[in-house]
């Protein structure tokens, strides 16, 4: 206000008697010392409450802690400036809202400091001074890097004192900022601008299914000072998604979706300001309705025997194009509260003389909560394969449940939010179904341990079962067709060995041999699994990912060894899956390795070999590398049953529904193990059963 200067002098000494506000105060008549350019006085207030006086001349600046405004003990300092030595000006420029009067009259400039504390509710301030010229009233400024009015002020008994007015910020120390009292005519004051209320969230979209993200408002005038006493509501415009708690706490619920938190300051007298934050959550498994993926891969499978017969390896190798799509999900409250999944896969394999396409079906349960009998191993945040039925181009049709959400734990995939560690671990129990072309059928039934009890039919009613013991102990009834069937003890004595023993179909023991055990060291049931995620780690060479899903992300192994004591064989399988993040899995690598032990056929010579059946005869190993091509993720509606109905949602965000595709390519992958490792199984229901030099490979 320099160009005020030398009216500011004249006028201020007609109305406020000294010019005490506005420019310096005169030399001392006695001395001819001029008055200092500024006085800073400093003192300690309590959270109880306080004051502090600096006086500088006639003027004395009071400032005010009210009780509850400080965090803790603290030390205020207060500088007040002579105006003729004001750091700052009032300005009309940095007044965005509107414009300072012509009539507008600096008193006196000062600053507050508060060190040792945390400032929580504005400070006051008064000022002894001459009341203000007729029509025109007090006011204090903030003055930063803009300028406006902090609080209003009322004057009484030659005491200019703010009111703590709710529509201003008041005196909120914000940073760098200097305080005024000034008088403008009161046709030029103009009331309090509607605050501005600003939401963000300390997490970054989408929320992960039950995660949660803190929705932090704040609020301030126009030109940037903000307000410390705010009473904040939050309120969620889309339940479905989650809720928001009174402190802002944002807790995704199970399901996809986009919404808004709605932060409104309810403070009497201030207009319920308010703002809002955009929140979406991204289920990540398996999926939203009408989620696509594309992955391309290899499938390649070796045999070779190695025994008393050796042959070459057997190489077949298939091209592999696969693609998912998420069909359904609904809402599911027992046997365990969950989101349940349905998504289709199309698979073909194209070897260089066939071409075999198979199509699945797959169910998937999310857990969302906890139910009575609930195993400790089905945590919330669990996903799980419920089962799969596929069909290939050959009519070959096979079926797979599962149990994740039952007591048993099994298909478990993953655990969300991902985290380094062990989780599961599954055990083995499942249900497997099977019917070829040619009018073969199994049933089998898998308890925890991998035991099992398998019956296979031919076209016409012939009967075979198989029975694996938890102890290890087996049989291998095939006396319908061949006449044969056979026992297997579990290892027994010191040397441990395995009793094989054939029986003829009176149940004459023809013949037994004491063999070696086979099984790997340590094994104790017919099957066991661990699962783990093993954190961040970098994509390897082999799966080629492409560089729109980066170069690392989570790496979850599931490793299965089974051991059929009945069909002699022992399996060692590994899936690997490389999760990008907000994408699923971009790359995944099954591998499965079989050593064979018995021969049914006789294509050594014998069904158990010279050696006590401690060298295998045959190896089998198959292994396929899938990797994420595309995906076209939540670009439609999720339609669930129950209470949610359709909503739009949000095509710019991520889900890593394509976690479908690991356990779908896992169904296709198994069922290509089978056919190479249990071809023996069907020449049971061969006349030549037990004929030597029976050769297929």
């Amino acid at each position: 206000m320099g160009y005020r200067r030398a009216a500011i002098l004249s006028c201020l000494a007609l109305a406020l008697g000294g010019c005490q506000g506005g420019g310096a105060n005169p030399p001392s008549l006695n001395t001819g010392i001029a008055p200092p350019q500024s006085v800073t006085n400093s003192g300690s207030v309590t959270p109880a409450g306080g004051s502090l006086t600096t006086t500088l001349g006639t003027q004395s600046v009071v400032i005010t802690a009210p009780p509850g405004a400080l965090s803790g003990t603290g030390t205020l300092s207060v500088t007040v400036f002579a105006n003729n030595a004001a750091p700052k000006t009032l300005q009309s420029a940095g007044r965005k809202v509107r414009k300072i009067g012509a009539s507008a009259v600096l008193v006196v400039e000062f600053t507050v400091t508060l060190t040792g504390a945390t400032l929580l509710k504005p400070l006051q301030a008064s000022l002894t001074t001459a009341p203000a010229a007729s029509g025109s009233i007090f006011r204090l400024a903030g003055l930063g890097t803009a300028f406006d009015d902090v609080d209003t002020v009322t004057f009484a008994a030659g005491k200019a004192s703010t009111d703590g007015n709710v529509l201003y910020s008041r005196m909120s120390l914000a940073s760098g900022t200097y305080y005024a009292f000034y008088v403008e005519a009161s046709s030029d004051a103009s009331a309090a601008s509607t605050p501005v209320v600003t939401v963000t969230s300390a997490t970054a979209n989408p929320v992960g299914m039950l995660g949660t993200a803190q929705i932090v408002g704040a609020e301030a005038q126009p030109n940037g000072f903000p307000y410390l006493d705010p009473t904040f509501t939050y309120v969620l415009d889309n339940a479905t998604i989650g809720s928001v708690n009174a402190a802002g706490l944002f807790t995704a619920g199970t399901l996809d979706g986009a919404g808004n938190v709605t932060v409104t300051d309810t403070t009497a007298g201030r207009g319920n300001p308010s703002g809002k934050s955009a929140v979406t959550v991204s289920s990540q498994r398996p999926g939203n309705v009408g989620d696509a993926f594309s992955f391309t891969g290899t499938l390649t499978s070796t045999i070779q025997l190695v025994n008393s017969n050796p042959t070459k390896p057997q190489v077949d190798t298939a091209t592999v194009a696969l693609t998912s799509t998420v069909l359904t999900a609904a809402v599911a409250a027992t046997p365990v509260p969950s989101v349940m999944t349905t998504a289709h896969s199309d698979e073909t394999d194209s070897y260089t003389l066939e071409t075999l396409k198979t199509g699945t079906n797959s169910g998937y349960a999310y857990v969302t909560g906890t139910a009575p009998g609930q195993p400790a191993t089905l945590v919330p945040g669990a996903v799980g394969i419920t089962g799969s039925l596929a069909t290939d181009s050959n009519g070959v049709k096979y079926q797979t449940l599962y149990d994740p959400s039952g007591p048993s734990g099994n298909g478990i995939l993953d655990v969300i939010p991902e985290t380094t560690g062990p989780f599961g671990p599954n055990n083995a129990v499942l249900q497997y179904d099977e019917t070829d072309q040619g009018g073969y059928a199994r049933h089998r039934t898998v308890v925890a341990s991998g035991a099992y009890v398998e019956t296979g039919t031919d076209a016409v009613g012939d009967v075979q079962t198989i029975t694996v013991n938890p102890d290890l102990s087996a049989s291998y009834d095939a006396r319908q067709y061949s006449g044969y069937r056979f026992t297997m003890t579990a290892p027994t004595g010191s040397p441990a060995k395995i009793i094989l023993r054939l029986f003829n179909s009176a149940g004459t023991q023809l013949v037994a041999y004491s063999i070696t055990p086979w099984f790997p060291a340590g094994t104790t049931q017919p099957s066991t699994e661990t699962d783990v995620d093993n954190g961040s780690v970098t994509y390897p060479a082999a799966c080629n990912v492409p560089a729109k899903y980066g170069t690392a992300g989570n790496q979850i192994v599931q490793t299965i060894t089974r051991v059929d004591p009945a069909l002699g064989n022992s399996e060692l399988m590994t899936t690997t899956t490389y999760m990008a993040p907000r994408v699923g899995p971009v790359c995944i690598q099954m591998s499965d390795s079989v050593k064979t032990f018995y021969d049914y056929t006789l294509q050594n010579g014998f069904v158990i070999l010279v050696g006590g059946g401690t060298t295998p005869i045959q190896l089998t190993s198959v292994n396929e590398t899938l990797t994420l091509q595309s995906a076209t993720v939540e670009g439609g509606t999720a339609t669930l049953s129950g209470t949610r109905k359709t909503s739009a949602l949000s095509t710019s965000v991520l889900s890593t529904g394509s976690f479908a595709a690991r356990a779908l390519a896992r169904s296709r992958f198994e069922h290509v193990v089978r056919e190479k490792t249990n071809w023996m199984r069907t020449q049971t229901f061969n006349r030549n059963f037990l004929s030597q030099g029976v050769k297929t490979l």
